[in-house]
């Protein structure tokens, strides 16, 4: 399917899907499969370009599950994954604020409408 705004990749196929881009180029579709408040959960269908971002989302989730011996660890890991893709709602615009992960070909994520104030 051609490169289609959310709203219109939704339309045409009846499910919600967000994007996942680097830069301007979208590498993967997270189309929505649940949800339990505040997270969504999603079946990952990559694109071109997404198994160069693989890695990071293997080493954050590799730190998550240590989060509590090496926080500031698996910070730099996500800061790495937050400097290397934009998360693009169902109505087309990117949104500010997200925590997501991705294993295989499943992700979960939440996020925020308004940017978190700066950390002192």
């Amino acid at each position: 399917m051609p490169d289609l705004t959310p709203a219109a990749r939704t339309a045409a196929t009846g499910e919600d899907i967000w994007l996942l881009r680097r830069r301007d180029v979208t590498v993967a579709e997270l189309v929505i499969t649940g949800s339990d408040f505040p997270w969504l959960h999603a079946n990952v269908r990559p694109r071109a370009g997404f198994q160069e971002l693989r890695r990071l989302f293997d080493d954050e989730l590799r730190l998550l599950d240590h989060l509590d011996a090496d926080y500031a660890a698996w910070e730099r890991a996500y800061t790495r994954i937050r400097r290397a893709v934009s998360l693009i709602a169902p109505d087309g615009h990117a949104v500010p604020e997200f925590l997501l992960h991705i294993d295989g070909q499943e992700a979960w994520w939440r996020w925020s409408d308004e940017p978190f104030p700066p950390q002192r």
